[in-house]
């Protein structure tokens, strides 16, 4: 882990926004994108994994390598530091962080009423959903982990 970075883990996706919050109400981030780029990252992983993935690794990687990164980091609990995605996935710079929590606030909510089939993860493969969640839950935490609010944490 980055040396600046917080400690964070999220269990449950509803543990997620109180932090945003508390981020909003003053933080400073070490990593290269915004507040706001992050909140952008993160509902767009939501939606898509309901909506659909428009752009995946191909079938060989999904399912040879797929399998073997997905237990990796269900097992770490952790996403490791400059995994490389495609541009697709990248946010814009200049997003307002307040309206992107808002936004974030809403995909999480729509994820957790989800009944419907989530689509396949861009490149650990199928994910149950639980797995879905728990890919949720380690994704927030790896992204949010980049900025520290500025009361609350030492």
């Amino acid at each position: 882990m980055r040396r600046g970075r917080r400690p964070l883990v999220f269990v449950h996706l509803n543990e997620v926004m109180p932090d945003v919050e508390r981020l909003l109400a003053g933080h400073v981030t070490v990593g290269r994108w915004t507040l706001g780029q992050i909140c952008n990252h993160l509902e767009m992983a939501l939606r898509l994994s309901m909506d659909g993935v428009p752009v995946k690794f191909s079938w060989p990687v999904r399912r040879l390598f797929g399998p073997l990164a997905r237990r990796l980091m269900f097992w770490r609990g952790r996403i490791p530091e400059g995994v490389r995605v495609p541009v697709l996935y990248l946010p814009r710079p200049g997003l307002d962080a307040a309206r992107e929590a808002s936004i974030l606030r809403t995909a999480i909510e729509r994820f957790e009423a989800f009944t419907g089939h989530c689509d396949e993860h861009p490149l650990l493969g199928r994910l149950s959903p639980e797995q879905w969640r728990q890919f949720h839950c380690i994704h927030c935490a790896h992204h949010l982990s980049f900025t520290l609010p500025l009361t609350g944490w030492t």
